[in-house]
């Protein structure tokens, strides 16, 4: 019952706006978690493949220290509705400040996840005036660093391979959970007592995604699920991607090629922006801080994984290097 609980199942119509190439109204799905009724809020932007409701474990931690988690489902994931991806920027650059005032939220911190540093970065230099005034604080948690820069050679060589190939990203990841789950997983799941039953699955796997926010329910000791324990969240987790599976998945491929600027032409800015990577970024918001900001205090951490495979030591050092 926890994951049905209505918190991680929002949505938000933000209305069209023909004037940026978008006639159509844009259907956002969101979590919305932790303490909601604290003043506290963190805005996350979850990484490549961490929907909405990917951070669902943290609901206790957050509520014990009075803090309310809001993370929409970026374009293409979950319920959200997919656009182009060169849109993807701008139109996330839309939603912030209309879901907030929707929420009535008039400040939050930002955090994001690996990628989702991408999101997190547009909308700092375009929204500073959004962070808290008290402290306004920024988190980057396993920040993504792009290929040039980590020199990995496993992402160059993906960065190699034809755009049209890592625009299946999406398709590959579920066709590999599939087997996973068909070659020992799902095995050990049941071994564990995770129900693979059309039950313990969200309405949108078996009435359609339409259904799923009009009707699901939320048991009132749902959030009495110790996330203390160990195996309850090795079983949540496993949950989690069984239910991110039942949804769309396929702007994942989209972010996969943000992330890796594949193709060539893609950017990481908004389209009025004149900034390329964190090297660049960082003068812009040092100039913001200075001449609009006086006074004011912020705080920026980057709390990198001890081991990242995606970023590696050369990425981790030209990230910090960027700040100093």
């Amino acid at each position: 019952e926890f994951l049905c609980d209505r918190r991680f199942h929002q949505i938000y119509i933000l209305p069209p706006n023909p004037g940026n190439g978008r006639p159509q109204c844009c259907r956002i799905s969101y979590a919305d978690f932790g303490d909601r009724d604290s003043d506290a809020v963190v805005l996350l932007c979850g990484g490549l493949t961490g929907g909405r409701l990917a951070y669902s474990p943290l609901d206790q931690l957050a509520k014990k220290h009075k803090i309310r988690i809001l993370h929409p489902d970026r374009f293409g994931i979950g319920a959200s509705n997919s656009v182009p991806l060169g849109q993807r920027i701008q139109t996330w650059l839309e939603l912030v400040p209309q879901l907030l005032a929707h929420l009535h939220i008039p400040h939050v911190s930002i955090a994001s996840h690996s990628g989702g540093i991408v999101y997190a970065l547009n909308t700092i230099l375009t929204y500073p005036h959004l962070l808290s005034p008290g402290n306004r604080y920024v988190c980057f948690f396993a920040p993504w660093v792009h290929q040039s820069h980590s020199k990995l050679n496993i992402l160059r060589v993906v960065a190699l391979l034809p755009t049209a190939v890592i625009d299946e990203f999406a398709c590959i990841i579920r066709v590999a959970w599939k087997c996973a789950s068909l070659c020992g997983i799902g095995a050990r799941s049941n071994e564990t007592e995770v129900s693979g039953s059309t039950e313990a699955l969200p309405l949108a796997a078996v009435h359609g995604i339409n259904s799923t926010f009009s009707t699901a329910t939320c048991d009132e000791d749902a959030s009495s699920i110790d996330l203390d324990d160990l195996l309850v969240v090795e079983q949540l987790r496993r949950l989690i991607v069984m239910y991110q599976f039942a949804e769309s998945t396929l702007g994942q491929s989209h972010d996969a090629q943000l992330f890796l600027k594949k193709p060539q032409s893609v950017s990481w800015s908004a389209q009025d922006a004149s900034w390329s990577d964190v090297d660049d970024f960082v003068p812009l918001l040092s100039k913001i801080i200075n001449e609009e900001d006086p006074g004011r205090t912020w705080m920026i951490d980057a709390f990198h994984a001890q081991n990242d495979n995606m970023v590696g030591e050369k990425g981790r050092e030209w990230f910090d290097s960027c700040w100093t």
